[in-house]
């Protein structure tokens, strides 16, 4: 998210352009639901809710097919047991060949 100033929110805008029409096949908007604040005590934990980008108005979003990732809570918290391992290497493989 840009400050203010008319040249970055300029820039914004055109990155969300560029990256919105460079899409083939399928496009992927995300947006974090936290951002952490800098110059905090190293174990701290203040943040910020995430906006949505303001080139993304609330008349356009039943365009989109929405998705949320597990509660924060959960991510907080330690596994019961760990996952299996993930071999992303493999999946990249796979999908480009």
């Amino acid at each position: 998210m840009a400050s203010g100033k008319p040249e970055q929110i300029d820039e914004e805008r055109r990155l969300l352009y560029v990256t919105m029409t460079r899409a083939r096949e399928h496009l992927h908007l995300l947006q974090p639901r936290r951002f952490y604040l800098t110059h905090q005590h190293r174990h701290g934990r203040s943040h910020v809710m995430a906006p949505r980008s303001r080139f993304l108005p609330d008349e356009v979003l039943g365009l989109f097919t929405h998705r949320t990732a597990a509660p924060s809570c959960a991510a907080d918290a330690m596994p019961s047991r760990l996952a299996a391992p993930v071999d992303i290497g493999a999946r990249l493989r796979d999908m480009w060949s």
